[in-house]
């Protein structure tokens, strides 16, 4: 399904300190379905290494972010997954430029809304997340740690 444009890297030390004992990134362009692709690349990269209610957590949060992406900037470059010894973080990138326009305490939606709720499920969900220029556009960076009962990592 992921073809030539997704990868999956050998573990590196992570620029903290942490162990990074996996990465796995999805060039997103022209895709058909960018959200699938997202969700079965997190569901396959935690296969194993978390419990079903965290890697839920990432799934939902990876497919939110690239949505986001697609509805607001129009298309989302790329998704990368890197998996620590502490815990998991998602990127995506997108073209847009703006990162005042992701508000950084998204309000939760009223009972009527037909949208809204991404960014608050993100900011529920994540440990912690953050919005941040870079080269091509802008980056959303969403961090979970390992909580206890976490499977073995």
């Amino acid at each position: 399904m992921l073809g030539p444009t997704s990868t999956v890297l050998p573990s590196v030390q992570g620029r903290d300190g942490g162990r990074e004992t996996m990465r796995a990134a999805i060039d997103l362009h022209d895709i058909e379905a960018p959200q699938r692709a997202a969700r079965h690349i997190v569901r396959k990269t935690l296969a194993g290494k978390t419990d079903s209610e965290y890697t839920d957590d990432v799934v939902l949060v990876a497919d939110e972010l690239v949505g986001n992406a697609v509805e607001h900037a129009g298309a989302a470059l790329d998704i990368s997954l890197d998996v620590y010894d502490w815990g998991v973080t998602v990127q995506v990138r997108d073209g847009g430029e703006d990162t005042t326009a992701v508000p950084g305490m998204p309000p939760a939606a009223d009972e009527d809304d037909e949208g809204g709720r991404g960014l608050f499920l993100v900011d529920v969900l994540a440990s912690a997340w953050a919005v941040q220029r870079d080269k091509k556009g802008k980056r959303v960076i969403a961090i979970f740690l390992y909580r206890t009962g976490d499977a073995d990592r």
